[in-house]
């Protein structure tokens, strides 16, 4: 299972081996390595998964790459030669015909550009420079020009450039929406063949430009691979997952029961005999089947280095400033400013004043003022779903304005005070009519889109959508869509041209009063871009202020502010307005003991029996046998006593508004202690952080973090383009002020700004993630998030394309050091099939939202009746990758990625798919306990039950080291010593007045983790 391939990409995979040398199977052990310094060969590496190849017939040049690593190959197999640096992140080589050169796509810059290295002095040029991809290369049979597929325009298109580079002439593709992938020049140098939208292979004539269909593949079945022999006999991969096979003219070359071709060319020996990467190997095999071999390789990555240590940080201070200040809105005058902070609206003014408007324990957010100043339209969910509601500032009341099954979110009042536009929970958009409370569609199939803002005539409204580069790949840039309300039409344009807005959140854009511009927030500054009436953008955005900036607000009579480092500044003033607002540690329970009938405490094999411990300021003091004499202030004697459960990995803030003030509950009654998110925004994390610290809000132990740091382009809208080093300079001033628990590298951060990062943030003990092992562990980041997640390649180097299998050199790495892998098994519903526990419960039942209650009730059912067999061999993958590091030594630590999975029951979900693939039910434990803990510096503290430790822990009715079903059977929770009943986290949202609808929501898939069509 390659890991996530876009789906417009190689989604389907192939079907993994039943055995190979060089895939783990369970049981199959890879050498343990053993870090090293920051550089310097590591330890060798002699499998891989998915190596991209190249020689010539005849030639003893192979060129492959390996760790996003170019090598030379001697003939025949051995030791090979490095060739590029990991900052080059040099894939896919095509050899000229003399054999002198080596064209590959580098990622050095962070977009793929074209590159040429010369062998013999060692030299590398640059062929193509810009904002596009170029990629996949092939280098014409007479040497002059290279072959690529490039987004350049937009879309993606197969093109060509000469060898020495030069302008490129597109090929096909320009003017379709196909996405284009491994083109190939045939031998007589006149026509060049391609897959085109995965299921079928063109020929294009290239004087001509007539193309013509060479095969086609069923629904379901994927194309890669091409590759001409010297006479013109093409092969290539097919693949119906969970199957992979060789195929040339329709008929099977290989056995998907025996191996699995990687979905990349094969490179050929002679006329009737290639080489190919298949199960974490290179063979080689003749036309007709017969005389396959595997040609041996050893390749000396870099050193692992050793992490910075981390600094815990599990705890706010007592007391401190509010930093978590989210959605505000300036008043019509500019004189005072609304948001959301300590799970509460706000006002305040100039001078920091600040008063509440709205506090009652529900999810209320996200203020737009009404024209004339006397109302606040603002959303919550104290009926159940997310709905508007009004409240008059001159008598104090709440009015329920709409009643949405779907909800309601992310108000903008128009400026005549007429009506109100917002977003439903699958993101349409919708208007509703103040003055008889009508409410339109305007808009569907934008995900996630940002808070709309009015033009000062209300006849139109613009928003920050997702616009992706090209149909081959989900990433993109954050654009503006600009709706004309009296005619309907709609277009879409950049803020300015290689500018992503920062999130679809409240970053913009928002009109300015005077009609004339929009401001947005881009590489975290304040941007001003003219426009004309139409809403169009005329010039270039320029920088508006240099302070760091999220959240920008207009008001009516011009003023414009936005959030700075846990303030806000007023464009134009002199001082920054810091509200009055504090937040107090809630206060730790007064001394109790409670006696458990069974503890295991995380860190031995079993239990002890009939113990009582003593807590006192949260904090475990004491652990000795039962004492008879004495009554416990808990009796848990019937029952098992374990340690609270530790998310590793998750996106709070990813759905939280359609979620509510439900999702803490949720995680709390399904036994989640301690919550680290893996990614989220910014300030609504630390909003969360601090309310549920302070015990406003209701939920674990929350470890705030901020956006993901991408590259030039993003796909989720909780996420952040990083382009140049000095922006990656002010993301690390904003996470220490924010004070992130950690730090996510996505899928498109260059090596050499990723190193920036880590470096920057090594004195402060805050560790970075990302989706790669390598150069990852070179680097001294500290965790591989999934096994196999996202990958800017479109294909994974941890994980086959099919089952999910992978290669010893994994493994390897993984557990050679001070890293870890999270589980985050999303495939995972089979578990559903041995039991409906989990769905029928009345903690989902009563707490999921309808939508996603149902998209959960769905999933369950075909578990049961129609299991999905990529589901199935993906889980068995991904936990024969955590088992065989777990038993090397490596760190496995439990995260779910929820939302993607689902809320509080994935946890469950991830620890019955460890347990069932291979994991003892202590040993899948341990991932959620004590191995979390290590992960987040924690050991002695959190993740078991000893003294000194945190009072986090979970009264269970059953034997969960015996049957990890148990570990749902959860009767009471306690967080640091503080009692939290089911029945009363359920209280807030039983029988709420509009908790079902029609329309369930439809989630779009993600290159955050592999998936699926």
């Amino acid at each position: 299972m390659d890991a996530l391939i876009s789906r417009r990409g190689f989604v389907q995979g192939g079907v993994a081996v039943a055995a190979t040398a060089a895939l783990l199977e369970p049981g199959a052990l890879a050498p343990r390595a053993h870090a090293g310094g920051t550089g310097g060969p590591g330890a060798p590496v002699s499998t891989a998964t998915n190596i991209t190849l190249s020689t010539n017939p005849g030639s003893d040049v192979t060129i492959i790459d390996v760790g996003n690593v170019l090598w030379r190959l001697p003939a025949g197999g051995g030791q090979a030669q490095r060739l590029t640096d990991d900052i080059e992140d040099a894939t896919w080589p095509s050899l000229t015909p003399d054999g002198r050169t080596v064209v590959f796509q580098s990622f050095r810059h962070g977009t793929y550009d074209l590159c040429a290295l010369d062998l013999r002095t060692g030299a590398v040029s640059r062929l193509t420079r810009g904002a596009e991809d170029d990629q996949d290369p092939h280098v014409s049979p007479n040497g002059k020009e290279i072959m690529f597929i490039s987004d350049a325009g937009g879309t993606s298109a197969v093109y060509r450039i000469g060898v020495q580079g030069g302008d490129r002439s597109v090929l096909i593709g320009a003017d379709d929406e196909r996405s284009y992938h491994s083109p190939r020049w045939h031998p007589d140098g006149q026509h060049v063949v391609y897959v085109a939208d995965d299921t079928h292979i063109e020929r294009l004539h290239i004087t001509t430009g007539s193309t013509d269909t060479l095969h086609s593949v069923d629904e379901g079945h994927t194309i890669r691979g091409l590759s001409y022999s010297p006479s013109g006999k093409l092969i290539y991969v097919v693949s119906n997952t969970p199957q992979a096979w060789l195929e040339h003219a329709g008929q099977r070359l290989s056995d998907p029961a025996d191996e699995e071709p990687a979905p990349l060319p094969a490179a050929w020996l002679s006329e009737t005999e290639f080489m190919y990467a298949t199960s974490g190997e290179i063979r080689r095999r003749t036309l007709d089947g017969t005389n396959a071999s595997a040609v041996p390789f050893e390749v000396a990555l870099s050193a692992a280095a050793a992490p910075a240590a981390i600094e815990p940080r599990l705890d706010l201070e007592a007391h401190g400033p509010a930093l978590g200040l989210t959605g505000a809105a300036l008043s019509p005058h500019g004189d005072q400013l609304c948001f959301r902070a300590l799970n509460a609206l706000w006002l305040t003014d100039g001078s920091g004043d600040t008063a509440v408007i709205a506090d009652d324990g529900y999810f209320n957010a996200d203020p737009a003022w009404e024209p004339d100043g006397s109302a606040i339209i603002y959303t919550s969910d104290r009926n159940g779903v997310v709905n508007l509601w009004r409240h008059v500032l001159a008598d104090g009341t709440h009015t329920q304005l709409t009643f949405e099954k779907n909800g309601a979110l992310l108000p903008s009042v128009s400026p005549d005070g007429a009506s109100v536009v917002f977003h439903d929970e699958a993101g349409g958009t919708h208007r509703l009519e103040l003055s008889s409370g009508t409410v339109t569609e305007l808009l569907t199939g934008h995900e996630t889109p940002g808070k709309a803002t009015w033009s000062p005539d209300s006849t139109k409204i613009a928003m920050a959508v997702h616009r992706p580069s090209s149909e081959r790949s989900d990433s993109g840039l954050n654009e503006i869509l600009v709706l004309d309300l009296t005619s309907g039409e709609t277009f879409t344009q950049p803020f300015s041209p290689g500018l992503s807005i920062a999130t679809r959140n409240h970053d913009g854009p928002v009109w300015a009063s005077d009609g004339t511009a929009l401001f947005a927030v881009c590489e975290s500054k304040l941007h001003r871009a003219p426009i004309d009436a139409s809403g169009r953008i005329t010039a270039e955005a320029t920088v508006a202020s240099d302070a760091i900036a999220d959240g920008v607000t207009t008001s009516a009579s011009g003023e414009v502010a936005f959030l700075s480092l846990g303030t806000f500044h007023l464009l134009g003033a002199s001082t920054d307005v810091r509200p009055a607002l504090d937040y107090t540690r809630k206060a730790r329970p007064e001394r109790f003991t409670l006696r458990a009938g069974r503890l295991w405490n995380g860190v031995d094999d079993a239990y002890q029996h009939n113990v009582d411990l003593t807590i006192d300021n949260g904090t475990i003091t004491d652990i000795r046998p039962a004492d008879e004499a004495q009554t416990a202030d808990v009796d848990a004697s019937s029952y098992t006593l374990m340690p609270g459960l530790i998310d590793m990995h998750n996106h709070w803030h990813m759905r939280g508004r359609a979620w509510g003030n439900r999702q803490g509950r949720l995680w709390l009654a399904y036994g989640v202690t301690t919550s680290r998110s893996a990614g989220d925004l910014a300030y609504e994390a630390r909003e969360t952080r601090e309310a549920t610290h302070a015990g406003t809000g209701v939920g674990p132990r929350f470890l705030n973090n901020g956006e993901p740091l991408d590259g030039n382009r993003c796909s989720f809208g909780f996420m952040r383009c990083v382009t140049s080093a000095d922006q990656v300079d002010r993301e690390i001033e904003r996470i220490l002020a924010l004070g992130y628990s950690c730090v996510k590298s996505y899928q498109r951060l260059p090596v050499s700004l990723e190193r920036r990062l880590v470096d920057g943030l090594a004195a402060h003990g805050i560790p970075v993630i990302s989706h790669y092992v390598y150069p990852a562990v070179a680097s001294g980041l500290h965790g591989m998030e999934h096994t196999g997640g996202g990958n800017r390649l479109g294909y994974s180097r941890t994980l086959s394309a099919a089952k999910g299998l992978t290669a010893a050199d994994t493994v390897s790495l993984l557990s050679g050091g001070d890293f870890w892998v999270s589980s985050t098994l999303l495939f995972a519903a089979e578990v559903h099939a041995d039991s409906r526990d989990l769905v029928d419960d009345e903690r989902t039942r009563v707490l999921y939202p309808w939508w996603d209650y149902q998209r959960l009730r769905d999933r369950a059912e075909q578990a049961a009746t129609d299991p999905d067999p990529i589901n199935v061999a993906w889980t068995r993958g991904d936990v024969d990758l955590l088992r065989s590091v777990h038993e090397a030594g490596g760190l496995v630590v439990l995260g779910t990625d929820a939302p993607l999975d689902d809320l509080g029951v994935s946890i469950h979900t991830n620890l019955r798919a460890l347990v069932r693939h291979g994991f003892t039910p202590v040993d899948a434990l341990r991932t959620g306990t004590v191995n979390a803990a290590k992960a987040l510096g924690a050991s002695e503290l959190l993740g078991q039950l000893t003294v000194g430790a945190h009072a986090d822990m979970l009264i269970i009715d059953g034997d969960p080291l015996t049957d990890i079903a148990d570990a749902a059977r959860i009767r009471d929770v306690f967080v640091d010593g503080h009692h939290h009943r089911i029945s009363d986290l359920l209280a807030p949202y039983r029988d709420p007045s509009d908790a079902s609808g029609s329309v369930a929501l439809t989630m779009t898939a993600h290159t955050c983790c592999r998936r699926r069509k």
